[in-house]
């Protein structure tokens, strides 16, 4: 499956962002602030081929959500072969997040997003959409390969903390931003 995630990364690197899918420590590090205990309303952004996916999947209850979005037409029907009722697969732009979803009600945003990739304009409204959909309590839990956008993140969020997973290729930090 890891050849797969190669090649097709290797067809639009921008749009991916790495050439490697995620480990599972990262996977396993992205969504250690979930609650397994609570009815949850999660959002992925940037699926791929679904390793996260599965693992918060893994993680969340059985009354929890999980929307995943993913843009890219060669992952899609990797994703649709996860059978589990609590998932919903988007594939559409994240651009369409805050139509999608309400206003305060989502708990957490996992997004797997190269921001270093994305035009700012860009980037910015899609903050703001992830701030509108989250829930005052809710937060965005992103990871990225360098610290490039950390001080955009931290002037978006009231809290802002960084851990970094270094068994992953290529070493990764993962913000915890909090609305």
């Amino acid at each position: 499956m890891s050849n797969f995630f190669t090649i097709t990364a290797l067809k639009n690197l921008k749009q991916t962002g790495s050439l490697f899918r995620s480990s599972k420590t990262l996977a396993n590090k992205l969504i250690e602030p979930l609650d397994r205990n609570k009815d949850l309303v999660v959002i992925e952004l940037g699926a791929g081929d679904g390793i996260i996916t599965k693992q918060i999947l893994n993680k969340i209850g059985m009354n929890s959500y999980l929307h995943s979005f993913e843009i890219n037409l060669s992952f899609v029907p990797i994703l649709k072969t996860i059978n589990d009722e609590r998932l919903t697969i988007h594939n559409t732009c994240v651009s369409n997040l805050a139509t999608i979803f309400s206003e305060n009600k989502v708990d957490f945003v996992v997004s797997c997003l190269p921001l270093a990739n994305i035009e700012h304009a860009f980037k910015k409204q899609l903050i703001e959409d992830v701030k509108f959909i989250l829930k005052d309590s809710g937060s965005l839990i992103q990871y990225q390969y360098s610290k490039k956008d950390l001080e955009f993140l931290k002037n978006n969020f009231t809290d802002t903390s960084t851990t970094l997973c270094i068994k992953n290729i290529p070493p990764a930090f993962i913000y915890n931003c909090k609305n």
